[in-house]
């Protein structure tokens, strides 16, 4: 694997050993990636030295909700806690769609400056289809659209229910998938 100048090589060679997809980017301007370890590549498709130096969101497609990239891009400006789950469709090289668990992470100098941004990739396209989440998915969307509707129609004020009760949903269905 090629890498950019900067982290620590025992930063480095611990991110190379993992078995699970990796990738290290710089907390500064665009987010670019300085490391992407061998799990990241067979999980993506991309070779190492097509990618670093890139942002992330050439994995985003199409069909990528921007309520995902919302909270994806909310957490990389420094929204938050140091550390947040972000379930997102991307794209593989080949074109084909699956559904991205990443946990980020931001990384600190000594004085608390950010210097880096970690984060692991869990292709969880199987799980979501076994479990029915993204049929359930689906159907609650419609629900909510048509329960906007009626809150227009008649003056409620239950819109902030409605998206609580989505959000809920949505954590309750993350958490059945551990």
């Amino acid at each position: 694997m090629t890498e950019i100048q900067g982290p620590p090589d025992r930063l480095i060679a611990c991110l190379r050993r993992s078995g699970i997809a990796i990738a290290l980017s710089e907390a500064t301007r665009d987010v670019p990636l300085l490391f992407v370890n061998d799990g990241f590549c067979t999980l993506t498709g991309y070779d190492d030295c097509d990618i670093l130096g890139r942002n992330c969101r050439f994995l985003q497609g199409r069909d990528t909700q921007a309520t995902d990239r919302a909270g994806l891009r909310d957490f990389v400006r420094g929204a938050g806690n140091d550390s947040g789950r972000f379930p997102v469709l991307n794209y593989r090289k080949d074109g084909t769609r699956f559904q991205n668990y990443v946990f980020m992470a931001r990384i600190r100098g000594t004085c608390g400056d950010l210097r880096y941004i970690l984060a692991s990739q869990f292709d969880m396209t199987g799980a979501l289809q076994r479990s029915g989440i993204a049929a359930n998915d689906t159907q609650l969307r419609h629900v909510l659209a048509e329960i906007r509707q009626i809150g227009r129609e008649h003056g409620l004020a239950m819109m902030s229910s409605a998206q609580q009760l989505a959000e809920s949903v949505a954590v309750m269905a993350r958490l059945s998938l551990r």
